[in-house]
């Protein structure tokens, strides 16, 4: 294989773990992948790399320098954006360009509770009537328990939350579902700060 082939093979493995290529390049890196095991290799190192930057981890082995500049700003969080574009009912230019607002401190308000802080967001008409927001908790704090009035929706986007009074954890990447009339409370995590978008309703005045 010819230097440039490779390099540019290695590239479409990043954007491929990222999720970012399309179909047709997702076709060519597994085809790729099956003629040049190291190219498989890369794409388990890049994973790793991709898996402990997210969740605030030491990062592994060499790939971890070109998945960090990959991974700047808003760009760690490309292969979410599909997601949020859709949860949000934006379009995915709209979801990348919100997401390059999360590192900005001026763009959040104080939300309920110590260390919980809030983004609100334009969401599409589908969600006319809605509290559609960002939601930044960190590691320790509490979204103080709350009833919904609608079913909810939540995406992790970094970091994770523990559900009370369940105990359930939801990691980045999980959309976590809650039916109208629902009451709990939520816990970040250590680690990282919890990121996520929220989709939801206070319930109505009786």
């Amino acid at each position: 294989m010819a230097v440039d082939e490779a390099e540019d093979l290695e590239a479409l493995v990043l954007s491929y773990a990222l999720g970012t290529a399309p179909e047709t390049e997702r076709s060519r890196v597994k085809q790729a992948m099956v003629q040049e095991p190291a190219l498989a290799q890369l794409l388990a190192e890049v994973d790793d790399s991709l898996e402990a930057v997210v969740m605030g981890l030491d990062a592994p082995r060499a790939p971890w320098k070109t998945v960090a500049e990959s991974l700047e700003g808003g760009r760690r969080f490309s292969h979410l954006v599909p997601r949020l574009a859709t949860l949000f009912d934006i379009t995915p230019d709209a979801a990348a360009a919100l997401m390059e607002r999360v590192d900005i401190p001026s763009e959040w308000m104080e939300g309920p509770g110590q260390g919980v802080w809030l983004m609100p967001v334009a969401a599409g008409q589908k969600w006319s009537g809605y509290l559609t927001t960002l939601l930044r908790l960190e590691p320790g704090s509490q979204l103080p328990t709350h009833t919904h009035g609608a079913e909810e929706q939540v995406l992790l986007l970094e970091g994770g939350y523990r559900d009370d009074p369940t105990g359930e954890e939801f990691w980045r990447g999980a959309l976590d579902v809650r039916a109208s009339g629902t009451s709990h409370s939520l816990t970040a995590l250590e680690g990282m700060a919890c990121v996520c978008a929220s989709v939801s309703r206070f319930p109505e005045d009786d």
